[in-house]
Parts: structure tokens; C-alpha cells; sequence
């Protein structure tokens, strides 16, 4: 059977399948809360004219992007007054610059003054690590773990790895984090520390071994169990991940964050059901978080449950108002139903903006389907694309638009039209070759196909129409089994390839075959012209009382099918 695929695109915003395929770039730098500063006397010194100009001058510069003769006058104000806050301002400024003689010069004078400021420390192990001077820099290291105590041990190491982070040499920081964590086994955060080096430097195997200690010395710690799912996906083995995703959300169910990333993670994996399942949970505890429920009624479409997504998209709208998305949403699930009014209500409600195109697109489909399609034509041609891609769309809808008219031929010169500004476009040729088929041009519709096939060998929809075509309308039967068995091999379960295989076995003699493959496609979709080839297959094989039944099930829900009344009308004339 031919039949164009359509698949809805879930929304980036709220599944970000990215985070669920990649190690975040600072994975600990989210638990770290700022250090407060050390509060110390200030030396009295007084501000004379020169320090005053050198401050000055330093800061001016700075804003004025003259680096070098920031950094001179800083440091420069900083070894006159011996004032921690300017010795501060001077490595920093010096970091910023890349001035590393300049900048230890100042780091070094700012821990003389402030030698209990963590930020004093590490801005001197940055220093450090920048020229390659490990050990020193583990020096500074520790000495911010000695100045931590209590919950600010645990944010040190947390800062510290995100420092580490910046040494070229991963396999050493690993070594430098893996001896710091040592000096506090007991504490998470460590574990959690060398866990996200590790994963930097590419050694995942350490990583999951240092997360799991983590995790052991606090089960519950939704961040380290993020992070370890991560680990397993970057591995590339599901089962992994599956299993630590379901135990860990045995043992604690509302860790909703968590629950987030492993709904995101079943997308990647394109389990659609289990995803939804989730992502309900998700919405479930939190009913007015708007991405929740917008994954909800995304997946709801994904998985043609369009009563659901219908309750959460309007749902949706109530939280997120300009979500003029979800409109458009909510007129193609009013479409699918036939509701016609209410799908341009949705449509007409999109203001101009990002969604505005695609709405007026499918207003002119609902037209259509409404009896109008000169009004349909003459609303598209009103639109004014702003790319190329728009134009195609354009094109390929009011193709649509004239095929389900029956003016096949105004249809062929829309698209050819289309075609000439951009020959290669496989959407046009595709919708083209369908338009064709309809005029009986057999050799041009094959040629289309072709050219789709030359560019893309693994088109499964070109692959399918072409196999179904060669089935249907010649006897290259040998030809058409090995097109559709490639493209059932691409897609294996498209109830409309299944169709296809079923009518080429049939068409090979083999009717057993056939009715195996078409009761299998049935099953997974109710369609008029599945039914039409099921109960001609049946009717060929004898069990006419079987034929007439399913026939008699698609009428009543496609009583106007062309297909399947000229099937109907052909055995029972």
C-alpha cells in the first residue's frame, strides 16, 4: 500500500533527548553553592594619589579591553598596599588574561593576606594547573578540603572538580582527584568528584565505579543516579540502564527528577508507551508543571491516544498560554476526528510566529476536507513563505489537496512546477510519483521512485510504493518482492509495508502468505484498504462468509472508501 508516513515530532523543549545521550559538560557544577566570603581587617593604608591612579588607570583599561596594562597596574597597586580585595582583582584580571607570571605573583600575595579564603586557593591551584605544576597545585587543593568543614567539605569537592576540568591532561587530574578523594572516603561528594573526572577523560569504567560508591554511601541521591544512567547510556547498552533505572525508582518513587531523565532516555530508545507512562507519573505529582504535561500530551500523540493528548494539550494551555504549539496540536487531533470546525478553531486562534505557517497550512487542509478546495487553494496562495522549505509545503498540500479532489492533473502540475527549483527534493518527487500512479503514467511514477532511490537507497516509503506498484499494476513479481522485503526489513511492524508484502505474495500465488501478512497489518491498523486486500485474498481462497465480514467492519467506519467499494463491487457485483 502506499501511504506517506507521519510521525509527531515531539517537542525538543520538553523531551531534550540530547541529556540523556551525553555526560552534561560540568555534571557537578549544579550542586555547588558560591563560597562566602572571608571577612578579614583590611590593612590601613592609605589611598594616595599614585595607588588611586593605578586603580584607575588599571580599571579603564580593563573595560576598554587593554589587558596587558590592566593586569600591570593592578598587581602593581596590589604589592603597594598589601590590600587583599586589589591582590584578588589582580589574579583574577591576570587569569582572564592568560598572564601566568603576572597571575601567581598576585595569587601568591592574595593567600599571604587571605590564607583561610578558599577562592584565594584555588585561584592559585588554576594557576598552577595552567603551568603544569600538578603538584603544586594539589597543594592548594588540599589545602581548600583543610580549610571545609561540615556541608562546605562537600561543596569543595564539588568545586574542585569543576577546576580540575581545565587540566589538558585528563588522566592526570583523574589521578589528582582519585588522591584527594581518598582523604575523605566516606563522603559522596568525593566518590561523586572522581566519578565526573572520569567520565571526562573517557574512562567510564571508573566512573560507574566511583558513582556507585557514591551512591552506596547515599542510596537516595538523585544527581549521582542521573549521572550514573548517563554512564550506562553512553555505553550503549539499554538493558543496563534499564534495569538500574527500575530499581532505583523502586526504591524511591518520587525521586521525580530522575524519573524526568529516564522518561527522556525511553524516547531515545523510541519506547513510546513506557515513556508516556513517565512521564504521567511525573505529571501526576506535579500537575501544573508545564513541560510534564506537555510531554505527556506529545507522547499521547506519539502513541495515538488522542483523547489524552487532547486532555493534557488544553491542559497545557492553561499553564502555558503562548504555547501556540500545542494549538496546532489540538486542531490535527480535531482533524483526525473529522471535527472540522473545531480544527480551524485551533488553527484561526494561532497568532503570527513560529507556529503561524504550519496553523494556516492545515487550515487549508481543513478547508478542503469541508467540501472547499478552490477556497483551500486560493487561502495557501495567499501565504507568503519565507524560505524555500515553506515553499515545498505549500506545494506538497495543495498537491494533497487537488489529489484528494481527483484533479490528478492539475495536481501533476503543481508539484512539477515545484520541481523545477528544486529537482532533487525527495518530498515532491515522492508526492509526485503518487499523483502519476493516479494518471497511469506507470513509467514516469517508477522513474520518480528511482531517482528517490538513487539518492536515498534505504527510502523505505519510496522502496514500499515502488514494490506495491510493480505488484499491483505489472507481473515483476520477483522485483517487487525484493523492494518490499527490503523496506519491511527498514521498518519491520509498518502495518502498510506488511499490507504491501501480503499483496505481493498474493499476486505470487502464495494466498496463505499472503493472508498471514495482511491479518498481522489489520491488526495494527484499521484500514479500509488493508480490509480491501484482506477479503479479496479471502474471497480468492474461498472463505467468501469470512471476505464479506471484514469487508462489512471497514464499511462501517469508511463507508465512502474508493478502494474498498471498487473491491467490494468487483466480487459482488
Amino acid at each position: 500500500m502506499n501511504k506517506s508516513p507521519y510521525l509527531w515530532l515531539l517537542g525538543a523543549a520538553c523531551l531534550g533527548l540530547a541529556g540523556c545521550a551525553s555526560v552534561a559538560p560540568h555534571p557537578v557544577a549544579e550542586a555547588i553553592v558560591p563560597v562566602k566570603p572571608v571577612r578579614a581587617a583590611l590593612p590601613k593604608v592609605a589611598l594616595t594619589p599614585d595607588v588611586l591612579y593605578e586603580l584607575l588607570l588599571g580599571e579603564i583599561a580593563g573595560q576598554r579591553g587593554h589587558l596587558n596594562v590592566a593586569v600591570s597596574e593592578y598587581t602593581r597597586a596590589a604589592i603597594e598596599t598589601g590590600d587583599p580585595r586589589i591582590a584578588e582583582r589582580a589574579t583574577l584580571v591576570s587569569l582572564y588574561a592568560h598572564r601566568l607570571h603576572e597571575a601567581e605573583q598576585a595569587g601568591r600575595l592574595w593567600v599571604k593576606l587571605r590564607p583561610d579564603s578558599i577562592e584565594a586557593h584555588e585561584a592559585l591551584a588554576t594557576v598552577m594547573m595552567d603551568t603544569g605544576r600538578m603538584p603544586e597545585a594539589q597543594a592548594q587543593l588540599q589545602k581548600i578540603l583543610q580549610l571545609s568543614s561540615g556541608s562546605q567539605l562537600a561543596e569543595a569537592y564539588l568545586r574542585i572538580a569543576v577546576v580540575m576540568d581545565r587540566v589538558p591532561d585528563h588522566v592526570e587530574a583523574l589521578h589528582v582527584m582519585q588522591s584527594l578523594a581518598r582523604l575523605h572516603p566516606k563522603l559522596p561528594e568525593a566518590q561523586f568528584a572522581v566519578a565526573s573526572l572520569a567520565a571526562r577523560s573517557g574512562n567510564a569504567n571508573v566512573a560507574v565505579q566511583a558513582v556507585d560508591r557514591a551512591l552506596q554511601l547515599r542510596p537516595s541521591w538523585e544527581q549521582a543516579a542521573v549521572f550514573k544512567m548517563r554512564i550506562l547510556a553512553l555505553q550503549k547498552d539499554p538493558q543496563k540502564v534499564l534495569a538500574f533505572s527500575h530499581k532505583f525508582l523502586h526504591s524511591y518513587p518520587h525521586a521525580t527528577r530522575f524519573r524526568i531523565n529516564f522518561a527522556r532516555y525511553l524516547v531515545h530508545l523510541k519506547q513510546w508507551n513506557k515513556a508516556l507512562n513517565q512521564f504521567k507519573r511525573v505529571a501526576a505529582e506535579n500537575p501544573n508543571d508545564p513541560d510534564a504535561v506537555y510531554a505527556v500530551g506529545l507522547l499521547a500523540l506519539q502513541t495515538d491516544n488522542a483523547e489524552l493528548a487532547r486532555k493534557y494539550l488544553e491542559h497545557e494551555l492553561t499553564l502555558q498560554p503562548d504555547n501556540n504549539q500545542a494549538r496546532v496540536y489540538l486542531g490535527e487531533i480535531a482533524e483526525q476526528r473529522k471535527q472540522y470546525k473545531e480544527a480551524a478553531r485551533w488553527y484561526r486562534q494561532v497568532p503570527a510566529g513560529n507556529s503561524y505557517f504550519e496553523a494556516q497550512m492545515r487550515l487549508g487542509v481543513v478547508m478542503s476536507e469541508e467540501g472547499n478546495p478552490d477556497d483551500a487553494l486560493a487561502h495557501l496562495r495567499q501565504l507568503h513563505p519565507e524560505s524555500v522549505e515553506q515553499q515545498v509545503q505549500i506545494a506538497l498540500i495543495e498537491g494533497q489537496i487537488l489529489r484528494h479532489a481527483k484533479r490528478y492533473g492539475q495536481a501533476d502540475k503543481v508539484l512539477t512546477a515545484a520541481l523545477e527549483s528544486q529537482p532533487d527534493n525527495i518530498d515532491l518527487l515522492y508526492a509526485r510519483a503518487l499523483i502519476e500512479i493516479k494518471l497511469n503514467e506507470l513509467d514516469l511514477h517508477e522513474a520518480d521512485l528511482r531517482k528517490i532511490l538513487k539518492e536515498d537507497p534505504t527510502n523505505a516509503d519510496a522502496l514500499n510504493a515502488l514494490g506495491y506498484t510493480l505488484a499491483d499494476r505489472t507481473n515483476r513479481f520477483q522485483e517487487a518482492l525484493a523492494l518490499v522485503q527490503k523496506a519491511l526489513a527498514l521498518r519491520p511492524g509498518d502495518p502498510y509495508i506488511m499490507d504491501s508484502m501480503g499483496w505481493v505474495e498474493y499476486r505470487l500465488g502464495h494466498d496463505a502468505e499472503a493472508v498471514k501478512y495482511l491479518r498481522a497489518a489489520l491488526q495494527k491498523r484499521q484500514d479500509p484498504e488493508i480490509s480491501a486486500h484482506l477479503g479479496e485474498v479471502l474471497w480468492a481462497m474461498g472463505q467468501t462468509t469470512e471476505a464479506e465480514s471484514v469487508w462489512n467492519r471497514a464499511l462501517k467506519v469508511a463507508p465512502d472508501n474508493h478502494k474498498l467499494l471498487g473491491v467490494i463491487k468487483k466480487f459482488k457485483p
